[in-house]
């Protein structure tokens, strides 16, 4: 039996950039779906998990196609991205990628926690 030597591809590793985290909040901010962005840009919805997710390299035609797609101007992306705070949608995702994970007897807890603030 041959064994094949995989091709190592840029989809492979994960890079996270300030930029993707923002084509994400910016796509989420007009209630999109990958799948309807992905419509809507003419690529696959597997392009643009990738792209949010790091797993390729955002080239500014690509980062324009987007933003077009998604109704912000490049300025706003810039400005966006080069803000020094957190990016607080970004704190919410995780939140909520968190929340996901947690039994219904923690999210309970959880919820009479954030009850009291």
């Amino acid at each position: 039996m041959k064994k094949f030597k995989k091709k190592k591809r840029r989809s492979d590793s994960k890079i996270m950039t300030r930029e993707a985290t923002v084509l994400r909040i910016m796509r989420e901010s007009r209630k999109l779906s990958m799948r309807r962005a992905a419509v809507l840009v003419g690529v696959s919805d597997t392009f643009i998990n990738h792209a949010e997710n790091g797993r390729i390299d955002l080239k500014p035609d690509i980062i324009h196609k987007l933003l077009i797609s998604y109704g912000y101007s490049y300025e706003e992306f810039i400005k966006f991205k080069d803000t020094e705070n957190d990016l607080p949608e970004a704190l919410r995702h995780e939140c909520l990628q968190i929340i996901k994970r947690l039994s219904i007897e923690k999210l309970k807890t959880v919820k009479a926690i954030l009850q009291s603030f």
